[in-house]
């Protein structure tokens, strides 16, 4: 069974906040950020293996990707990549 489209117009959009750096573990995979890692070990290492693993990778964090909102009328996250990222040949004013 497919879920049914709404027939939102999406009127009133939420700015989501943008994608920190974020660790990953090099074991498990794990993608946390920093903050709720703290000075920590990967605690899905500890809960599975009872290891407490402080090998971490650094998540890229340059490019942060595309602005996300959601509609807070239906609940849909919208990503927006702006025209500005576009090369400039491919811009016109007609």
């Amino acid at each position: 069974m497919t879920p049914e489209m709404t027939s939102c117009t999406h009127n009133t959009l939420v700015l989501l906040p943008e994608k920190k750096g974020r660790l990953q573990c090099r074991h498990c995979h794990l993608t946390i950020s920093p903050e709720e890692l703290g000075d920590s070990f990967c605690p899905e290492c500890y809960e599975i293996h009872s290891e407490k693993r402080y090998d971490f990778n650094k998540l890229d964090a340059e490019d942060p990707g595309p602005a996300r909102y959601r509609c807070e009328e239906c609940g849909v996250i919208i990503f927006y990549k702006s025209p500005m990222n576009i090369p400039r040949q491919t811009l016109r004013n007609d």
